[in-house]
């Protein structure tokens, strides 16, 4: 039985078990996906040892994404500029780490937007953490060439856009509106309006009739408040649940050797567990 798993603190949240085991079914595949809560001390060890307890790989989540980066043997280009790792495979006795992360997210947006041309736009990005590292670097790999980072630290979002020098500019929160200008994407990257995260801010998508679309990384729930307030505006918006699925199909393929089968089906049924999840 091929065996794999999500590793994390906190990982009780996560909807991968639910999204590999809806392909290993639709697969017939004789195989196994689990979450493991690991201790951060523990981190490690369990990463070493994984592949002798029969996984073939792993999927890594906060807090352990550069943890995991620094114990892998082999690095995919990706992965070494991001300096994070979210998905580990075991294969020849060496541990090979990868980032699906912003590939996922790109992948989501164009699944929305089949004819989207990313140097014909302006990107604003909310937040300067690990998700917005990874979906700047996927946006220059698809050729975005303005992009500007608001943050409410603007240390981090100015040490973040010195790495996308000429494309990046950074702002902090309280400058919003300057980083709104002239966008006609905006991407939140941050928890805002997560299920048991931080509250929102608020914007009055009207004042930036620039922006087209509003896309935010946060899958749980369905629609956020900001994804509620563009609504409004009539500005198209999209959800996480589209980063969070198409950054697993590599993962997928990786542990089990098959693609992914019926996306349609699945985002139907992720939908209907986080209403069953909202109601408990």
């Amino acid at each position: 039985m091929k065996k794999a798993a999500v590793v994390g603190n906190p990982v009780d949240h996560s909807l991968s078990p639910d999204i590999h085991s809806f392909w290993l079914n639709e697969a017939g595949i004789n195989g196994i996906y689990t979450k493991e809560t690991v201790k951060h001390e523990n981190f490690g060890s369990f990463i070493v040892n994984a592949a002798k307890k029969g996984y073939s790989g792993l999927n890594i989540t906060v807090p352990f994404k550069e943890k995991a980066f620094k114990l892998c043997d082999v690095l995919s280009e990706t992965a070494k500029e991001l300096g994070a790792v979210n998905l580990i495979i075991f294969e020849n006795g060496k541990i090979m780490g990868d980032n699906t992360d912003g590939q996922g997210f790109i992948d989501s947006v164009i699944e929305k937007i089949p004819n989207l041309s990313f140097k014909k736009n302006n990107f604003s990005i909310l937040g300067a953490g690990g998700a917005a590292k990874g979906i700047i670097h996927a946006l220059c790999k698809n050729g975005a060439k303005n992009i500007n980072i608001i943050n409410r630290d603007l240390k981090k979002a100015k040490d973040l856009a010195s790495s996308y020098s000429g494309i990046a500019t950074p702002y902090a929160l309280s400058d919003i509106e300057k980083g709104l200008t002239d966008a006609s994407f905006l991407i939140n990257t941050t928890t805002m309006g997560m299920k048991g995260g931080p509250d929102s801010i608020e914007i009055n998508f009207s004042e930036f009739p620039k922006i087209i679309c509003f896309t935010d990384i946060v899958y749980n729930p369905k629609t956020t408040s900001l994804m509620s307030d563009a609504l409004k505006s009539g500005i198209k918006v999209i959800g996480g649940i589209g980063m969070l699925v198409n950054q697993a199909v590599p993962a997928f393929r990786a542990f089990y050797g098959e693609e992914p089968r019926n996306l349609d089906s699945l985002y139907l049924v992720l939908e209907n567990k986080m209403k069953v999840d909202h109601n408990d």
